[in-house]
């Protein structure tokens, strides 16, 4: 009898002790509250635990989670650049030039190749098919190929113009890595007129200023035609690549070795290179204005 009095009271006293370490003990909520629980959700404790019930803000994020598109992680990696296009320091597009047609025609590799007629110049004639090859054409041309040919130019579009002319060619700047403005370059040397076809395009100014600065010192076709739109019956032959014009007996100033006075224009493929430039260029050898030309 005393045994069986000691395991009742143990009993009492385990169930105590358990009775203070249920997290479920609702003993400080009133009785109508534990029984509305209770007769809401039968068979189970007041306090629903999280597997039972999710929190609003786990419900929240869960139906955000059904409902918003998910990334695809392949995306990106499908989005390829243009095939042959890098990018310049800048972060212009560059594409490689595929061909120089003339001086200020080339075809670049963008959209797949497209035919640039370079805003703001003019270069005499030598491709088109109704009218005779104009003075200074050939050696504006080969300029233009010495300038592109194996380069990747950036295509700048000018708002003020089209994006197209009336032959279907794309109207752009060309933009050369290591020599700025090709345009520009070409009216300064005097292979190019400065040429505004309807309405003035952003570099107008610069590139007339840059006109007026190669026709005063008489440079290529300036001093040697007077000008573009000079047609030619029987155009003189270009020197063969390397050799030497004659210079009638004299060197020009500034240049080492010797380079022909100007007039006339010559070209790194008419001189011994590589040169070095040791004052004024009249012959426009010196593109990046280091010092030193015809290096390759």
């Amino acid at each position: 009898m005393r045994r069986l009095a000691m395991v009742v009271a143990a009993a009492a006293l385990i169930g105590w002790i358990s009775l203070e370490d249920d997290d479920s003990d609702t003993s400080d909520v009133p009785a109508s509250a534990r029984d509305s629980a209770a007769a809401a959700t039968p068979g189970s404790s007041s306090r629903p635990s999280a597997e039972d019930k999710p929190s609003d803000e786990s419900e929240a994020r869960q139906r955000v989670d059904r409902t918003t598109p998910r990334p695809d992680p392949t995306a990106e990696a499908r989005r390829e650049p243009e095939r042959g296009s890098t990018s310049s320091p800048e972060g212009r597009r560059l594409y490689p030039v595929l061909d120089v047609v003339d001086g200020d025609t080339v075809k670049v590799g963008y959209r797949g190749g497209v035919s640039v007629r370079v805003i703001g110049i003019d270069t005499p004639e030598t491709v088109h098919p109704s009218q005779p090859d104009e003075c200074w054409g050939e050696a504006a041309s080969n300029a233009g190929k010495r300038l592109l040919t194996g380069r990747q130019v950036a295509l700048v579009f000018d708002p003020t113009q089209g994006r197209t002319d009336a032959y279907g060619r794309t109207l752009a700047y060309l933009a050369v890595p290591g020599l700025g403005d090709y345009g520009l370059t070409m009216i300064k040397r005097g292979h190019a007129a400065e040429y505004t076809y309807d309405t003035a395009y952003r570099r107008q100014a610069r590139y007339r200023s840059a006109e007026e600065a190669a026709r005063s010192a008489g440079k290529a076709m300036w001093g040697t035609c007077g000008g573009p739109d000079v047609p030619v019956a029987d155009p003189a032959p270009t020197p063969r690549q390397g050799s030497q014009p004659s210079s009638g007996g004299g060197c020009a100033a500034g240049y080492d070795p010797c380079v022909p006075p100007y007039p006339p224009d010559v070209d790194c493929a008419d001189v011994d290179g590589p040169v070095r430039v040791t004052g004024d260029d009249p012959h426009g050898l010196d593109g990046d204005g280091d010092g030193a030309a015809c290096e390759s």
